[in-house]
């Protein structure tokens, strides 16, 4: 667009497209909408609605500058953190960024990204445990090491303890539970024993499904098929590449989807 709005304009010109509406309500109530711009105050982004052209990556830009807004500022910093990561392998000089700081409404300040690791101590058994193998300390940090998670002993007087370096690109290890999975993909598991769960119980249908397949059977019983389908496919694969004609009458197609 090349017209000049005002912001609440922009809201009610928005509210029509299909796609964009559906984040209009983020900021809408607001008192104030987020924008970013440049040194000659030229709007790069009203986040989270829209971009500009103007700050668009093309194959000569070679300064990326990569930001990241949210209403949840954990979410925002692993979101910003594993972009980061991720581009910084494609830098002149690898792995290096430059980070920025942030200036809050109240006026506090904080520098973004922050890559730092954080550490968890965790006990042997609590990460060998729930596989049901038996390995050592020196078995499970070859394992989390294999598995580009950095791991060394740490002292402790009573049982066996692995201190695990997470880096920011991890941040779906959270628990000792997360280790254990890791250090099972890299054992393998197909070199799992099998064992017999200790318990018999007896499985039941959730009171929820049984009502669904009375009401089911109820409709059919009243002279209507139920389909089941695979309800969004592309119409492209179904089509063009098929070399086939779309009439108008074979697909429903779905303005948002």
């Amino acid at each position: 667009q090349e017209q000049t709005f005002r912001a609440d304009a922009l809201m009610d010109f928005y509210r029509s497209d299909m796609k964009l509406k559906k984040f209009l309500h983020i900021i809408e109530n607001s008192p104030v909408y987020p924008v970013i711009y440049d040194s000659n105050r030229t709007v790069l982004s009203l986040p989270p609605i829209i971009n500009g052209a103007h700050s668009a990556i093309t194959l000569k830009t070679r300064n990326v500058f990569i930001e990241c807004t949210a209403t949840d500022l954990t979410k925002a910093n692993i979101v910003l953190n594993t972009m980061v990561a991720m581009f910084s392998e494609y830098c002149e000089n690898k792995f290096e960024v430059e980070p920025v700081e942030v200036v809050s409404h109240d006026g506090s300040t904080a520098i973004y990204p922050d890559l730092s690791c954080y550490k968890m101590e965790v006990s042997l058994s609590d990460i060998v445990g729930p596989i049901g193998i038996s390995l050592d300390e020196t078995q499970v940090i070859s394992l989390l090491n294999k598995m580009q998670l950095q791991a060394d002993l740490c002292s402790s007087n009573r049982e066996p303890c692995i201190s695990v370096s997470v880096p920011p690109t991890r941040s779906d290890v959270l628990h000792a539970r997360d280790l254990a999975e890791d250090v099972a993909i890299a054992y393998g598991y197909n070199n799992v024993p099998k064992s017999k769960p200790k318990s018999m119980t007896i499985g039941g249908r959730q009171p929820l499904n049984r009502f669904s397949d009375k009401i089911r059977a109820e409709v059919a019983r009243a002279g209507y098929m139920e389909v089941l389908t695979f309800v969004l496919t592309s119409h492209e694969e179904n089509f063009d590449m098929l070399n086939r004609t779309d009439d108008g009458n074979k697909a429903v197609i779905i303005a948002n989807p």
